[in-house]
């Protein structure tokens, strides 16, 4: 088979994705959008799974339906984005979803297991995202940052997670995650571990840490919208979660502040499925995810960190305030590729220990 040359348009040689966003998607007239209805767009659907709550709705404001709206593709998606769901639809080919998210340390896994297509970068653009966010099966859509939420209401709160595992001198109920993955980075930093040497992790320590703080564990959390709603609901005291959820909860009234302390960051992956049937709409909305307008819109909606860098000017201020800082030694940026090589034994490990 020969080498195929690019395809030229009045002689010029042009990428794919210059067909498909301009002689495909019919811009060929002035000031109509970049994303028109082109044939192969009409009927389509996109299912996409995320992580619901407040990030769930800051998307379909942000992304799903302004896609919808310049391309006629309608987006359904489905909260509960489980690793295993994903695998195993995958692997029994019988893939349901289009698009899914996946959490930083989920990422290689993922790789590895072959659970989703290549970007194609006729079609993504990886111009101005910063090399954190690119990835051969994933595009990074947001930076997230998690730390220790906790209630106003009473009781002195811990800021720092050496302070959240000492329960003699910061009294009350905690909660933590029920996946390993940023529940051992707190652990490690929490038993002394600078937030900038967590990485590889010491996981006997960390472990021993989480044996200390056990009796005073009121809940182990899997739906992320549960680590605020349970603050809100006076179930329990302090919890690992997100600036996001908290900010959130500050907007509806309800006593809860956050410490930016010690924050636990990443990047927040999204991906095609192998296996999905509806690849060029998946991809044309990878794309859309990443361009600055919407990556801005995002931002201000769901108080999570751009990985466009032009989208940075673009956000508001008051948001810019809790985004955070991935360079910062104060704080630890996840090590995806550590995870990639342990995350499957340490899942199991720590379920064990959650039964314990």
């Amino acid at each position: 088979m020969t080498n195929k040359s690019k395809p030229t348009i009045g002689g010029a040689k042009v990428s794919r994705r210059k067909i498909l966003k301009n002689t495909l998607l019919g811009a060929t007239v002035l000031a109509t959008p970049a994303y028109m209805r082109p044939a192969w767009a009409q009927g389509k659907k996109l299912i996409i799974a995320n992580s619901g709550g407040q990030m769930g709705e800051s998307k379909r404001t942000a992304l799903y339906d302004p896609f919808t709206k310049k391309t006629g593709i309608e987006i359904i998606t489905v909260a509960g984005n489980d690793f295993a769901k994903i695998k195993l639809q995958v692997e029994n080919d019988a893939v349901e979803w289009d698009i899914v998210d996946v959490g930083h340390a989920a990422l290689p896994r993922a790789n590895e297991l072959g659970l989703f297509e290549k970007i194609d970068e006729s079609i993504v653009d990886w111009k101005n995202v910063i090399k954190k966010a690119q990835n051969p099966y994933a595009v990074g859509g947001t930076m997230y940052a998690g730390g220790i939420g906790h209630t106003t209401a009473r009781l002195k709160a811990p800021k720092t997670w050496p302070e959240f595992f000492d329960a003699k001198n910061f009294p009350g109920r905690r909660g933590l995650r029920t996946r390993v993955n940023d529940t051992l980075e707190l652990a490690a930093m929490g038993s002394g571990v600078h937030p900038s040497e967590v990485f590889p992790i010491d996981v006997e320590r960390a472990f021993k840490a989480l044996d200390k703080i056990k009796p005073d564990v009121s809940h182990f959390i899997s739906a992320t919208s549960q680590t605020v709603s349970l603050i809100a609901q006076d179930e329990t005291d302090f919890t690992f979660t997100y600036t996001n959820r908290v900010k959130g909860q500050q907007d509806a009234g309800v006593p809860m502040d956050f410490s930016f302390n010690q924050l636990i960051c990443g990047v927040a992956w999204t991906g095609m499925l192998r296996g999905s049937k509806n690849k060029d709409a998946s991809m044309q909305f990878l794309d859309f995810m990443l361009e600055a307008d919407q990556q801005a819109a995002l931002s201000n909606l769901s108080y999570s960190g751009a990985t466009n860098v032009d989208a940075v000017p673009m956000i508001n201020p008051e948001v810019a305030k809790w985004l955070p800082d991935a360079g910062s030694k104060d704080n630890c940026f996840t090590d995806a590729e550590w995870w990639g090589k342990n995350l499957e034994e340490l899942t199991i490990r720590y379920k064990e220990w959650m039964l314990a």
